[in-house]
Order: C-alpha cells, then structure tokens, then sequence
C-alpha cells in the first residue's frame, strides 16, 4: 500500500455540520484507509443484499476491503444527508454476520507514531448490543496488539494495546456518550503523542487520563462491522456505516 491524501486541519466547532455536509473533519495526517462505500462491491447491484464482493479504498487505490458473512448476513444500502442531498452509506445485519475485510499492509501498523481512525455511524436503539466493533486491525491478547474503535451499548469507545519498553499496555477509553437514536454521528479515536482521546459528534474530545504511548505493529486484516464471519464473540456491528478512515501522522 502506499501513502497518498493529506488533510487540512478543521476546528471541533465544525463537527456537527461535516457530519451532514462530507466526510467529518480532517486532520494534519496521512490517509492510509478510507472505504466511503460510495460504489457497489465488486460484482454485485444496488441495492443488496451483499454477501459478496469488494469495495475501493479510496486512500490507496488498487487495495480493497472484501465483504464476509456467515447466513443470514449480508450488507445492504443505505444513505445519510450530505448537504442538500444524500451520500451512499451501508448497513449491517439484523441477524447472522458480516466483516469487510481489508488484508494487512505495514502502512496500517501505527508503530509508536500519531494516529487517527473514524467513522459515520448511525444506530438505533433497536440495533444496540452488548459488543459492536466498527473498525479494528489485531484481537486482544496480552502478546499481541490492537486498535480499534467500538460502540459497545451504543457508547463509542477506544481499545488500543501494545508494547512500551518491552512491557505490554492496554487503554480502553469510554466516550461516556450514547449515539443511539441520535442519527448520523461522527466517531473519531486519536492519539496524539502520549494522549488518547474519543470525539463522539461536537461533543468536546473526551481524553485518556494516563499514557496512551506505545508500539502497535501486528499481522492481522483490517476488519470492519465485527471481529470475523461467525466467530464466537463476534461483536457484530448491527447499524449502518459509512467513510471509515484510519490515517497515520
């Protein structure tokens, strides 16, 4: 994979209206993963059901996310409000699984550096679970390391894990703030140096209170929706989905 957009700095203020308006605000980093699901997976019609196929990631062209599932799940179409009109979304499933896969790369380990994932997430109340995994590369395993970004009972949260000094460390940061019924919301968890932080919407950044420093490097897909195609513990994601970005920087 290789490096390609650069975002321009944009003011928390901002958030509620990017939200309707594009993709959500942009940072002072480089894109290495955005899947907008603005096309149809490869193969496949409008409006779904899905249960194959691959979608373009748009920061890398040529690299993809592939679709997964296990019966009865599927993806299928969906939009959200993007100034005057609307913009393709997707949803998950109401039942069985479904995971869009994207393949390991190193350019998707943030090692040490400054990093930055988000999402557009709709959910209902309906749709909420006790585990719900948006985006994540790595599993927990106190040998291993992880991030991720959740909305576990509807309250979007952090997970990273890794190595500092040779000593394994985990954050889990809680956002505090349920998205449920609330309609497209922006969802963005960012280390900056030794700080975490969640944005949920224009709610004001909610910071980890320790250090967030360490090393996430690990072999592992990029999985977005759930952790993998019926898997146990699945943490299958239940709303609807759309710009998921990780950036790096």
């Amino acid at each position: 994979m290789g490096r390609t957009m650069s975002a321009l700095a944009l003011g928390a203020a901002t958030l509620a209206a990017a939200v309707l308006m594009d993709t959500g605000p942009a940072y002072a980093a480089t894109e290495q993963l955005r899947l907008d699901f603005d096309a149809t997976p490869t193969g496949q019609v409008e409006p779904g059901p899905w249960t194959s196929g691959c979608f373009a990631d748009v920061a890398t062209p040529g690299d993809s996310g592939c679709l997964a599932v296990n019966a009865p799940g599927s993806l299928s179409r969906a939009t959200r409000p993007n100034g005057t009109g609307s913009s393709p979304a997707v949803a998950f499933p109401a039942a069985g699984s479904a995971v869009i896969e994207v393949p390991h790369a190193a350019n998707l380990n943030p090692g040490s550096q400054d990093f930055t994932i988000s999402a557009l997430v709709k959910l209902t109340a309906g749709q909420v679970t006790a585990g719900a995994n948006l985006v994540q590369k790595g599993v927990y395993t106190t040998t291993g390391s992880q991030w991720k970004l959740q909305a576990d009972n509807g309250v979007p949260g952090c997970r990273i894990s890794g190595f500092r000094a040779g000593t394994w460390y985990e954050v889990r940061l809680n956002s505090g703030i349920s998205i449920a019924d609330k309609g497209w919301t922006f969802v963005q968890c960012k280390r900056r140096g030794t700080q975490l932080t969640i944005t949920v919407g224009a709610n004001a950044p909610v910071p980890y209170a320790g250090d967030a420093s360490m090393d996430i490097s690990n072999t592992a897909k990029v999985s977005v929706g759930a952790k993998g195609a019926g898997l146990t513990n699945n943490d299958q994601f239940r709303g609807e989905l759309d710009n998921v970005v990780f950036s790096v920087g």
